[in-house]
């Protein structure tokens, strides 16, 4: 068993949404803040769903949206944030084993988890990103 745990490396500050925001709104938070993974609470902080900046790309694949042009507010009304995000989505807990989290991002191929406290309120996200660069910042101060 090692010693390193998902609290040592997930970002703790998350940025999230929650079902009233608009599709819009949305497409600002990924603008705005250098996230690639949204996940989506309710009103108690707890974990709703997941939103990528991949289902955003899929979704103008969509041949409802391929090659029209539609402004954002024909996008808010024809895109529900419930719709979009993935539901249920799987999590670690801030004290789970880093070998095993990063046993899951290489079967499952996921990039980001959310981690919740065993209440189920969202505490962080940890992303293949974070482990890398924790490792990395370790193995720079061996040498």
């Amino acid at each position: 068993m090692s010693k390193f745990t998902i609290e040592q490396m997930m970002t703790q500050s998350v940025v999230v949404a929650n079902t009233s925001h608009t599709f819009s709104q949305v497409i600002e938070l990924f603008s705005n803040f250098p996230i690639r993974h949204l996940p989506v609470v309710d009103e108690n902080n707890k974990l709703i769903g997941i939103i990528s900046s991949n289902d955003i790309f899929k979704l103008f694949e969509n041949p409802k949206f391929k090659g029209k042009v539609i402004d954002m507010e024909q996008l808010n009304k024809a895109i529900l944030l419930t719709d979009l995000m993935t539901v249920d989505p799987i999590t670690v807990s801030p004290d789970e084993d880093v070998f095993d989290v990063a046993e899951i991002f290489r079967l499952r191929k996921f990039q980001a988890l959310p981690v919740v406290n065993s209440t189920g309120d969202l505490v962080g996200i940890v992303s293949v990103k974070d482990m890398l660069d924790y490792f990395v910042e370790k193995a720079e101060g061996i040498n």
